[in-house]
């Protein structure tokens, strides 16, 4: 079973029993998954936690009965494998900021959680992605080692230059931020000769000093469209083929037809290893955006 097919049976197991009690453990098994595992992919990929997810489900479910039947709370609140009824009220409140009560006696426009839609997320080999979320990054500085690389030189050039530069260069830096955390930096604004330009770097406080053979850049605030790839490999496992598929996802599929522009003839994408444990890995593709038609509509 792949990623994928985990979590749509997850979504429906939930959907199945939202008016039983449902504990990690039991949508764990159903999954096939450890819940350590299971909760981290799903927290990562939707930012809140599946518990978080189980319960807004069951709340927004519940307002269906709150309008159109006359049960009482108490037994609403059973029904959908809340202990106690002041603990469906509280987190009733807490989600909504009405008691069930109000928005059983009044009208009102509540925002509630739709069940998640599977075809939104994608599947890449053992990895998935879903929606992407927005960043304001102001201005920053990598070091790193710049590397030409050409269309034909195949997809796990950019990670071998990645591997030397993180195992066996970047301690020459001496005022990173955090060496644990690696960006590869993508300029690609020579594509249409053939070639892009890759920088395994670290960030750092002052991009001026750089150690011998290395570079430093600025990369300027931005607006960026964020892409988050979730995956049971190790991050020295990732190739050009994976991040590549992502990519077109990224802009075929979303960045053509969201009215965003690209702000810059560069990407760059994050990982941060202090995460990658028991072959997890978290890779973050920052784009730069703009709205409307000012800058650059192709790569």
């Amino acid at each position: 079973m792949d990623l994928k097919e985990t979590i749509a049976t997850c979504i429906c197991y939930i959907e199945d029993n939202l008016y039983k009690k449902i504990t990690l453990d039991d949508i764990a098994v159903s999954c096939g998954m450890s819940k350590y595992h299971l909760h981290r992919m799903f927290k990562s990929l939707t930012g809140e936690s599946l518990m978080e997810y189980v319960q807004s489900r069951k709340l927004s479910a519940s307002i269906s009965e709150l309008k159109d039947t006359n049960k009482r709370i108490i037994d609403i609140a059973m029904d959908f494998g809340f202990d106690y009824e002041q603990s469906f009220i509280r987190a009733f409140r807490k989600k909504f900021g009405f008691t069930p009560l109000k928005v059983r006696s009044e009208p009102m426009s509540l925002v509630i959680q739709e069940k998640l839609n599977i075809d939104e997320i994608m599947s890449v080999d053992n990895s998935v992605i879903y929606k992407p979320f927005f960043m304001f990054k102001q201005k920053f500085g990598l070091v790193g080692i710049k590397h030409k690389i050409m269309s034909k030189s195949g997809d796990r050039v950019a990670n071998l230059y990645g591997r030397d530069f993180f195992y066996n260069e970047k301690q020459r830096i001496s005022n990173a931020v955090d060496p644990q955390v690696y960006f590869g930096y993508t300029d690609w604004s020579e594509n249409d000769k053939g070639c892009i330009y890759y920088m395994p770097s670290i960030q750092v406080h002052d991009y001026k000093q750089t150690p011998e053979g290395m570079e430093g850049i600025l990369i300027p605030a931005h607006k960026y469209v964020v892409f988050r790839f979730i995956g049971f490999f190790r991050p020295d496992d990732i190739n050009g083929r994976q991040v590549g598929r992502l990519l077109v996802h990224m802009y075929s599929k979303w960045i053509f037809n969201s009215g965003y522009k690209f702000a810059d003839t560069f990407r760059f994408e994050v990982i941060d290893t202090n995460l990658s444990k028991d072959n997890y890995c978290e890779l973050d593709i920052y784009q730069p955006i703009v709205d409307g038609d000012r800058t650059l509509t192709t790569l």
